[in-house]
Parts: C-alpha cells; sequence; structure tokens
C-alpha cells in the first residue's frame, strides 16, 4: 500500500492527537485516585505511559516524514 505525504502526514497527527487526548483522560482517573489518598492500579500507570511512549514515536515518525523529500510512502 503507498500513501502520498500529505495523507500519512495527516494520519500520524490524527493518531497522536487522539494519545494525547487518552493520556488526558487516564490523567483525570490518575488524579481522582490521587484525591481520594488511594494507590491508582498499577494498568492505569502503565497505560498512561505506554501513550506517552506512543506519541514520542509519532512526533519522531512526523519530523522524519516532514524532512523527507518522498512524495509517497509505502506501508
Amino acid at each position: 500500500m503507498q500513501l502520498e505525504r500529505e495523507v500519512l502526514l495527516d494520519l500520524v497527527k490524527s493518531t497522536r492527537i487522539h494519545s494525547e487526548e487518552r493520556i488526558k483522560a487516564l490523567g483525570i482517573n490518575l488524579r481522582k485516585y490521587k484525591q481520594a489518598n488511594a494507590k491508582p492500579p498499577a494498568h492505569l500507570l502503565e497505560r498512561i505511559k505506554s501513550y506517552e511512549e506512543k506519541v514520542l514515536e509519532l512526533n519522531h515518525l512526523e519530523s522524519e516524514i516532514k524532512e523527507s523529500s518522498e512524495a509517497a510512502w509505502k506501508i
């Protein structure tokens, strides 16, 4: 499958935005645990970390695509 550069950038950007929104939502849940002075479940912290890593990877990928002179990308 081949995608044009702008289409691929839009896809990466929308995925990054989704991940950032999930981090915000999970952060709200985390704050609720902290307000209740309760220890948050490990899976909640793991999911936040996972989405943060994903955002970093997507930012790197987006910058690579922008710096590249390729008109289309194979995936």
